[in-house]
């Protein structure tokens, strides 16, 4: 895969930032959608100090992950290209009375993939949400017995739009705001309930909310042990389902293991002294791609924190997403997620 010398410099200069992402930008968010003043997770200049990480159990033995690359393949091309969903983010963008309907959603995803050849349009869908009252999660449809810390609703509010992604030949992941519920019971049963979609690929977890009442924003961190128990949980559902965990700060997340998707919602990037904030926002994207590298990997972009890098551009959804890929050195899945905060801006530009 490194067997490019043109880029060995480029790798050398890199790994300085990899073990902790420098330019990485805080992911804070309220559960309301809310975007909290912005930190940075490692940086000197932070307005706050990165929290140690907490004492945890020796975490399992992770799994070796294979090695098995294509010399020849091309490393500026997206897998996946799509959309993040969520019932607080969307309403943010449309308006409380302009909620996109299924077939819309699915447009959405469509002109995600079309701005980069080759991709398959997808969704992160957010099926739970965090309560910041009492940290329990609120699933968007009935559950099927009492979980502990977990709440449901009376109707399920994405039935109909997992039919659509069905029926657009699109891939999803259907993610959780945990807070304090079980990650296993979570994910057994999210991922039984909706298994007889063909579009469902996984399970998803924002770290950023599991565990996080006194971690400063910041959650958790989920250690290998508990990450392979929920991969096991949902693969005994389906063993061709993989699990993604998301944060902006590596440390919080396991060890890259095969059938794990790692994606990186960083952002409020800002120009450095001798880079553009479009640049330490590729790098930063770059360095995460290969740390993680064999691994699939996903880019949530298209934050208002950072307006000010994509808000000049004429197709932001194509131009950013590229501008990041072609930074990228490493020939691991890769994944443009555009979110939902900024959608319909982003929508009008394609």
């Amino acid at each position: 895969m490194k067997n490019n010398i043109a880029k060995l410099l480029t790798i050398l200069c890199i790994l300085t930032t990899v073990l902790v992402l420098s330019s990485c930008g805080s992911g804070n968010k309220s559960a309301t959608g809310q975007t909290a003043t912005q930190t940075t997770a490692q940086t000197a200049t932070s307005s706050q100090p990165t929290p140690e990480p907490a004492p945890q159990s020796a975490p399992a033995e992770p799994e070796p992950v294979e090695e098995d690359y294509d010399d020849e393949a091309p490393t500026d091309t997206a897998r996946w290209a799509g959309i993040r969903i969520s019932s607080y983010g969307m309403k943010r963008s449309f308006g409380e009375d302009n909620f996109p309907d299924p077939q819309a959603m699915a447009s959405f995803a469509d002109k995600m993939e079309g701005c980069y050849e080759g991709s398959t349009g997808a969704h992160i869908l957010i099926v739970g949400t965090v309560s910041e009252k009492d940290w329990t999660c609120r699933l968007a449809f009935p559950l099927s017995h009492d979980i502990d810390m977990v709440s449901g609703r009376d109707d399920d509010f994405y039935e109909a739009y997992l039919d659509a992604f069905d029926k657009a030949g699109q891939e999803v992941w259907l993610q959780v705001e945990p807070g304090n519920a079980d990650l296993v019971e979570l994910a057994e049963e999210v991922m039984s309930r909706y298994s007889h979609h063909s579009c469902v690929k996984g399970f998803g977890i924002d770290v950023e909310w599991y565990q996080p009442a006194g971690t400063d924003g910041y959650g958790t961190e989920l250690d290998n042990e508990t990450a392979l128990e929920v991969l096991a949980a949902v693969r005994g559902i389906d063993p061709s389902y993989t699990v993604f965990v998301k944060h902006w700060d590596n440390r919080w997340l396991p060890d890259d293991m095969e059938g794990f998707i790692y994606v990186n919602d960083s952002q409020g990037f800002h120009a450095g002294r001798n880079t553009t904030a479009l640049e330490e926002m590729a790098d930063d994207f770059a360095a995460w791609a290969f740390l993680f590298d064999p691994c699939p990997v996903m880019f949530q972009i298209g934050y208002n924190a950072d307006r000010g890098i994509w808000g000049v551009m004429d197709n932001p959804a194509q131009e950013l997403g590229q501008a990041i890929l072609d930074a990228c050195f490493s020939e691991n899945d890769k994944g443009i997620i555009w979110v939902d905060f900024t959608l319909d801006e982003a929508m009008r530009k394609v």
